[in-house]
Formats: C-alpha cells, structure tokens, sequence
C-alpha cells in the first residue's frame, strides 16, 4: 500500500503534481524542522550536560534535577496537572520556524517556476492551473506544517525523556509526575486540529501571498507587503480605523478566537481545548467570510497564471 502511495502509477496529473511540490520543497517540509528539532534537543543536552545549572529562579540556579527535588508537593501537582500545556508550548519554536517557511513558500510558489523557466514544462503537460494551484496550496497550508507535527512529537517524547531522567534520586516518581498525566494521542489530535483550522483561518493570507508570487516581477514580498501597508496608511489617515491590520492580525495570529489559545505566558493561559473546541471555531462567521476572500483571490490568481509564461 505505501509503495502504491509513493509512486506515480498510470494517469494521474495531481499526484504528478504533489510529487513535483515535494521534490521542489523537500527543504521547507523536511529540513527545516528536522534542524530546529535536532538544535533544540541539543541546546538542552548542552545545557544540562555543560552549563549544569540552567534553570535560574530569584538568582539561583538549579538543575532540572534539584528543581524537581525542592519542589513541593502542590507545585509537582500542579506540573503533572499542566505538563500537556507545557508540552504543548514545547512546539512554538518548531511551529513558528515552519510558519516562515510556509510564507517564503507561498511567495516564491509561482514566481520561481516563472524565473527558472519551468513554467514552460508544466504548461505543456496536461494539467490545469487549477490543479497546479491547489497542488501548491495543500503545500504550503497542509502538508508542511503537519509534517512538523511528527517533529514536535519527537521533541515532546524527548522531553519527557530528560524529566524523566531527572527525577532518579528524588522523591517524585516519573510515571507521577509525568506520564501517567500525558495524553499523548489527544495531544497530537489537538495539534493536528490546531493545525487544520489555522491553515483554513490564515488561508486569505496564504491565496494573497500565492497572488503576489504570480504577479511578482522581481520581489514577491515587497508585491504582497507594500500595497497592505498602503491600504493600512490610508485606512489610519483617512478613516482613524485599523481593520484590514486586524483582519491580517486576527489571521497570521495562533490565536483563533477569544477562548481558544495555543501559547501563553503562564500554565493558565496555554489552553487549546479539545479537538472538538477547535473545530468549532469554525462556527464564526468571520471564519467562512475569509475562505470566500481566499476563493476569491485563488480565483484571480489562476486567471493571471493562465496568462502567463514568464
């Protein structure tokens, strides 16, 4: 079955396509966060092996495994209460790295086939640009960031490694403290649904960046960035009112909805809810307000795209 999924049998343009996106993004889907994974697990080998005492509180350092030890015991509930939302935060620096590399994929999406001339190629084949689009589309806002997913979740098993690790020659237990209170697979299901909704959110950001890739002579992201400002100029001058910068805020944010938030300051605020609470999101109307704007701009860029050669 994987075998059949993984190669290109008989006629079939947009899984062509899907290969194409891969081979020509294999870096942002794959190497990107494969080296955040890798120099964050090594920062905190470091820091535990090199520096020893890496955690500071009032002045005082401690090792991970003195600042379990002088924990208290409603402070170790509390930890073992929270320790999905803490690895749950875990994943900002690898998410975050995979959100610059969705952007710079989106702007170079159909500019880069324009300056290196393979739009020539693919316009003689049969497919359509519908299909190229769409192909370059579940790139950028599905395929890359979940297969960041299946780093953060070797990131988290390695966190929960090193506290285990940490809790030999105290008095706390690391099932206790740690895995008896990970759930991991609804974890990976709040992410995954985190992940989706995001992307459909954030969609209207996406199609424009797509739109300014096609247009783009030289630079798709002073294409995309200048006109916003512009808008945003003259809406503050004219109208004393910021809604297009909230609009795009709103979008780009990791914050769906005033309930729902995937980073915090404290245990308290880093709350994503049930898979359930996430979809529902969904329910907005702002919601299905920004996928038709992202219909709409699709829509024109494969217009312009049909027009284009180079």
């Amino acid at each position: 079955m994987l075998a059949s999924t993984i190669k290109l049998n008989g006629y079939n343009p947009f899984k062509a396509l899907m290969f194409r996106e891969y081979w020509e993004n294999r870096r942002a889907i794959f190497m990107t966060p494969l080296v955040i994974t890798g120099v964050s697990m090594l920062l905190i080998i470091v820091c535990m092996g090199v520096l020893g005492r890496a955690i500071y509180i009032n002045g005082e350092s401690f090792t991970l495994g003195e600042f379990i030890a002088n924990m208290s015991q409603t402070e170790a509930q509390e930890l073992s209460d929270h320790i999905n939302h803490v690895l749950l935060a875990s994943s900002a620096p690898i998410m975050i790295g995979v959100w610059f590399c969705m952007v710079f994929t989106a702007l170079g999406a159909l500019y880069d086939e324009r300056k290196d001339s393979s739009i020539l190629f693919w316009k003689s084949m049969p497919v359509s640009d519908v299909q190229t689009i769409l192909s370059k589309m579940l790139t950028v806002t599905l395929v890359i960031p979940l297969v960041a997913i299946v780093f953060v979740f070797i990131f988290q098993i390695f966190l929960l490694i090193v506290g285990s690790l940490s809790t030999i020659g105290t008095e706390y237990s690391a099932w206790d403290l740690l895995w008896s209170s990970t759930n991991l697979p609804a974890l990976i299901l709040t992410e995954i649904a985190a992940v989706v909704m995001y992307s459909l959110w954030a969609l209207p950001i996406f199609a424009w960046l797509m739109l300014a890739s096609v247009i783009a002579k030289r630079t798709p992201l002073l294409v995309a960035t200048i006109p916003v400002a512009l808008v945003a100029l003259f809406e503050g001058l004219f109208f004393h009112s910021s809604h297009l910068l909230m609009f795009i805020g709103q979008r780009i944010s990791i914050r769906i909805e005033e309930k729902t938030h995937f980073v915090g300051k404290d245990f308290e605020t880093i709350d994503a809810g049930t898979p359930l609470d996430i979809l529902q999101s969904a329910a907005n109307p702002s919601f299905w307000l920004g996928l038709a704007i992202a219909a709409g701009i699709l829509y024109v860029t494969v217009l312009l795209r049909k027009r284009s050669s180079l």
